[in-house]
């Protein structure tokens, strides 16, 4: 497959192909500078980090949906709006993601993925000011295949700070919404 896009990603499949020759893909993951937590700048660049880890691990039976999940899971930033006091006002970044993801798929799984991809930071951010609150965090994750949505927190997050990945996997464990945890028999995750 080719590739036409600043990013060099280069597409696997002709979903990927629709999804990154798109115009409006090409747009969105142009957004976004370097700031602090995201010294990568523009989504299109977080975007090619994303898949770069996910090629670097052995994971062929969730390469395509995890691809999938790299490509749109942040192509809602450019929609956000902020308030003066910087407070988001209406739909997060995930939700406006799923709306736009929704033109390109329609698998369920893979669009609540995208919807709570960064909900366990909060969670995270919660439990370091004593504020977890464990049903909460069971509603939220007990439906998905966590499966995926772990192995997608280390690739979203493999050039950044690896406590709140870790930590995500540590609770799954401990609810007993997961067996086992990748960074224990995958340990070059957390590189």
């Amino acid at each position: 497959m080719k590739t036409n896009n600043p990013w060099q990603i280069i597409p696997e499949n002709e979903l990927e192909e629709a999804i990154v020759s798109s115009p409006l893909f090409l747009d969105l993951a142009s957004f976004g500078n370097q700031r602090r937590g995201h010294e990568e700048g523009q989504v299109g660049t977080h975007i090619k980090q994303i898949l770069d880890y996910i090629s670097a691990q052995n994971w062929p039976q969730y390469r395509r949906d995890l691809r999938v999940l790299a490509l749109l899971h942040d192509l809602g930033k450019k929609r956000v709006v902020i308030s003066q006091n910087g407070h988001v006002i209406g739909k997060g970044h995930s939700e406006h993601s799923v709306d736009i993801a929704r033109g390109f798929l329609k698998e369920e799984s893979l669009l609540d993925q995208i919807r709570v991809h960064d909900k366990y930071f909060h969670f995270f951010s919660a439990d370091q000011k004593g504020k977890f609150n464990p049903e909460k965090f069971i509603r939220a994750y007990s439906p998905l295949d966590l499966e995926t949505l772990a192995r997608f927190n280390y690739s979203d997050s493999n050039n950044r700070e690896k406590d709140s990945v870790r930590w995500f996997e540590d609770t799954c464990y401990r609810l007993g919404l997961r067996k086992t945890k990748i960074y224990e028999s995958e340990p070059g995750v957390l590189v």
